[in-house]
């Protein structure tokens, strides 16, 4: 007798839980950020603006201040960071990934210790890299923002899920 049945049964719990978590944290965060925004959305927006000033006063050529809660700014050109375009998205979907996948609390807390910190600095990359974009090479911006930053983020972070998943994966065998 095969276990294709029982792996085949253990893929499709992890798609499903996967579905349901990501469901989940994108349901809470849409009712929270249309009801109040205070304790999710503009917590985490400020969060990432700050960190993206920091980031990009360091990096760029230009100059660049904080205009409000979500804005970025280099001369008359800005850049405004809203749900969405503040990479939260990209955090639930890591953190519906490592929690669909079956392993220990504790590798689990690992992991979330290791690769949100390194996500949310790829997140702060890329802000800052759109913010330059949008200042020197403005008719680039589209193309950027819609492919390329996004796209840059959503492969990241399904190469830490892969990763993930290789040392949940040695971890058993060690």
């Amino acid at each position: 007798m095969t276990d294709a049945p029982i792996a085949m049964r253990a893929k499709v719990r992890v798609a499903l839980l996967f579905f349901v978590f990501l469901g989940l944290f994108n349901g809470v965060y849409q009712v929270e950020k249309r009801v109040s925004g205070r304790y999710l959305d503009l917590p985490y927006t400020s969060m990432v603006t700050s960190g993206a000033e920091f980031v990009a006063q360091r990096v760029l050529p230009i100059p660049v201040e904080r205009r409000g809660i979500a804005t970025l700014g280099t001369g008359c050109t800005a850049v405004v960071i809203r749900g969405g375009c503040n990479g939260i998205e990209a955090v639930f979907l890591l953190v519906a990934g490592i929690l669909a996948y079956p392993a220990s609390w504790f590798l689990r807390c690992h992991a979330f210790l290791i690769y949100l910190p390194v996500l949310f600095v790829l997140n702060l990359l890329r802000i800052v890299t759109l913010l330059y974009v949008m200042a020197e090479h403005q008719a680039y911006i589209h193309t950027f923002h819609d492919q390329i930053a996004q796209g840059i983020l959503v492969v990241s972070v399904f190469g830490m899920w892969v990763h993930y998943i290789y040392w949940i994966e040695r971890q058993k065998i060690l």
